[in-house]
């Protein structure tokens, strides 16, 4: 049996596309089997993601071809028109991971008809996710796309510290350094290696990318940390494209701000980059939006959408559909902008108006009002999901696929400066309090203390799985150019039956298995503090101090309990849940089989779960607790909050401070169900969760 059928495994995803192969008319039958020539046939399986076959078409290819040729030449090729694809958002990510699949599978088939010396690798990367953070599937997905395009990846894991990857790089001779990280503490972490390299004098190449991270952040903060090559890479495949400017041998000096400016700027994409460069100058005349935790999920509340959106996605693109606008109704042309600042970027576009074809123009224009379309509604739909897990909307920006157009600084500041405020909450700083009124009734816990719960059934988890996170979040089916209708049309189609696919897969294999660990204590509230007491009421067990709204209703967690000085004795519910280590383990299994498309698919499902878990049994308290009346018959209304009380983890606006883990540990000593806490306070499993329960009416997510 050949390498490459042995690695054809269960894949939900070829499931779906058998099943609705036969629906398909006879002009759609794959290219990859009626191409005329067996070039084009292998080049068509790696695009269309067919493996079926492939070894036929590869033991031909060789009667003609060197095994390096085939894939330099051939294979290459292919995946050079699926970054093409994804980058035009015309293929969904679980399509390009099948890609990579039938690229991995061609070459583990071809290698052993190599001479040692014809090795195919164009570079080496050192690949690592940073120091205290513990996600990997952004790093994994670049380690798939650079080894499935010819390069060589060592991938370190998670939590690297600096000194690991500059031994490895060393170590190997490797091109260049990519690091990852999905928290905001992550690019703060990113910055102080960069440090650490510059002062040992360090001059290779680095790629960073995370959901937190951003280009702006990157382009004025780290480069001036770190002189020699730096790049921000929003996704796997701006990582490739850095590693084909390396691997070409091409001048790699870091570009300034001022090299662009003084520029000429003779296409639009070069008018573009100036755009990038100074519209901090233009963010300065919206000291009224800067602040975007006023504006309120599921609604842009009094500013337009304008105004909001420029914050989102940047200003190139609404220039692009403001001149456009100009070319419409103007013959002669106008200034885009008349603000102060940006008269040479409007002298460019003004030329680039001038001389430019109406059609290319045009163009650009419907792309830009179709991509802001999109962008609303995916914002939305991020909004919606998110909710129930406590993220300001600017959170909900870092995490979507737009985050490199945010303004990082503005959000690293606010999550520091939650801890300044902790800091000195004690110190000449009055003591206010929010206008909360305490609860009317405090309910009678079943019992003190803490309980670990095993016996849960997945088939009572997977309702409370919040499918639009799951399907455009983790697995990243995005609506793209798509109408409301064609979308969920496509979802129904496509996406849900891999959902069923992976629960029943899950179930059968026990690949999942929900465990918690949950209780009730005594409290009372002491200003900025809750005080946790022993079941007898009076011993102080613990205290979390939480930080205080500087303004606006002066929120703070612990005006939802009971103060001290009333005399009543509250209740807080706490929890740790998880699904097990084995769900880590898989997902790790997949990926090292080269499984990319199932990595992706149940790495996603896992998390999802996970997050469901938590809404099922904060859910179980509520009516432990005897306040689930007010419960939303529709599950989905409960990630809206649609409840009594509300649910607060570690890490968000509310509750910032992750060393707080340690004292829900404390109290719940959650390694009973398999989960410990790291270094840097992050639970592991990755598919875990904490959280506190507040009972109170009116407890909600506010921001700091």
């Amino acid at each position: 049996m050949s390498d490459s059928s042995q690695k054809v495994v269960y894949d939900p995803l070829i499931e779906i596309i058998n099943h609705f192969a036969s629906k398909k008319n006879e002009a759609s039958v794959s290219k990859s089997t009626t191409a005329a020539t067996v070039e084009e046939r292998l080049k068509n399986r790696i695009i269309e993601g067919e493996k079926k076959g492939l070894d036929d078409d590869l033991k031909l290819a060789m009667q003609n071809y060197k095994p390096l040729e085939i894939i330099n030449t051939i294979l290459l090729e292919g995946m050079k028109v699926v970054g093409d694809l994804f980058g035009k958002g015309e293929m969904q990510l679980p399509f390009v991971l099948q890609s990579a699949e039938v690229m991995k599978t061609a070459v583990a088939y071809l290698e052993p008809f190599m001479e040692k010396s014809s090795g195919s690798q164009k570079g080496t990367m050192v690949l690592a996710t940073v120091k205290g953070d513990v996600h990997d599937i952004g790093k994994n997905l670049v380690d798939i796309i650079l080894t499935n395009n010819g390069y060589k990846v060592i991938n370190l894991g998670i939590k690297v510290p600096v000194e690991t990857m500059l031994q490895s790089l060393h170590e190997h001779k490797a091109d260049a350094i990519g690091m990852s990280g999905l928290l905001v503490k992550s690019t703060l972490i990113m910055k102080e290696n960069l440090e650490v390299m510059a002062e040992r004098g360090i001059q290779v190449p680095v790629l960073l990318g995370g959901a937190a991270l951003t280009r702006r952040y990157v382009e004025e903060d780290l480069r001036s940390v770190y002189e020699a090559p730096l790049f921000y890479c929003e996704d796997a495949f701006s990582g490739l494209r850095v590693m084909e400017r390396i691997a070409s041998g091409e001048p790699l000096r870091a570009e300034t701000q001022a090299d662009v400016l003084t520029q000429p700027a003779t296409t639009v994409a070069e008018t573009i980059k100036r755009i990038r460069i100074v519209r901090h100058q233009w963010n300065k005349a919206l000291d009224y939006i800067t602040d975007l935790d006023f504006v309120v999920q599921n609604t842009f509340g009094r500013w337009s959408v304008r105004d909001v959106i420029a914050h989102f996605i940047g200003w190139e693109r609404i220039l692009i559909e403001r001149l456009g606008h100009v070319k419409n109704n103007n013959a002669e042309g106008v200034a885009v902008f008349t603000d102060e600042g940006v008269d040479e970027v409007n002298t460019q576009w003004v030329t680039r108006f001038k001389e430019s074809d109406r059609s290319e123009v045009m163009d650009e224009w419907n792309a830009a009002q179709s991509d802001l379309q999109h962008i609303i509604q995916s914002l939305t739909d991020s909004m919606l999901a998110s909710q129930a897990r406590g993220r300001t909307v600017s959170e909900i920006i870092a995490g979507s696929s737009f985050a490199h157009e945010y303004e990082h600084l503005q959000k690293v500041q606010s999550w520091l400066q939650t801890f300044q405020t902790a800091s000195t909450s004690t110190v000449g700083v009055p003591r206010v309090r929010s206008d909360v009124k305490p609860s009317s009734s405090i309910p009678n816990p079943p019992f003190w203390g803490d309980r670990v719960v095993e016996d849960i059934s997945l088939t009572d988890i997977f309702p409370f799985v919040n499918e639009v996170a799951l399907f455009r979040g983790q697995w990243q089916f995005t609506r793209g150019k798509m109408s409301g209708s064609e979308y969920q049309s496509f979802v129904d189609a496509k996406v849900r039956p891999v959902f069923d696919a992976w629960k029943k897969r899950a179930l059968e294999e026990k690949l999942l298995i929900p465990k918690v660990v949950y209780g009730y204590f005594p409290c009372q509230s002491d200003w900025n503090d809750l005080v946790i007491y022993e079941n007898d009421h009076t011993t102080e067990k613990l205290r979390f101090t939480f930080p205080r709204q500087s303004d606006n209703h002066h929120y703070c967690i612990s005006d939802f309990f009971a103060p001290k000085e009333s005399g009543k004795m509250d209740v807080i519910g706490c929890m740790l849940v998880t699904v097990g280590q084995q769900a880590s383990d898989f997902s790790a299994q997949l990926f090292e089989s080269d499984n990319y498309a199932d990595y992706l698919y149940f790495h996603g499902l896992s998390v999802e779960t996970a997050e469901a878990l938590a809404e099922y049994w904060h859910r179980q308290m509520r009516l432990e607790l005897g306040i689930a009346s007010g419960d939303h018959s529709d599950t989905k209304k409960l990630f809206q909050q649609s409840y009594q009380g509300s649910r607060y983890s570690f890490g968000y606006p509310a509750c910032p401070h992750l060393e707080d883990q340690s004292k829900l540990f404390t109290l719940l000593d959650p390694k009973r169900i398999g989960i410990t806490l790291t270094d840097e306070y992050h639970l592991v499993p990755e598919q875990s969760t904490s959280a506190i329960i507040v009972h109170h009416p009116e407890a909600k997510y506010f921001n700091i």
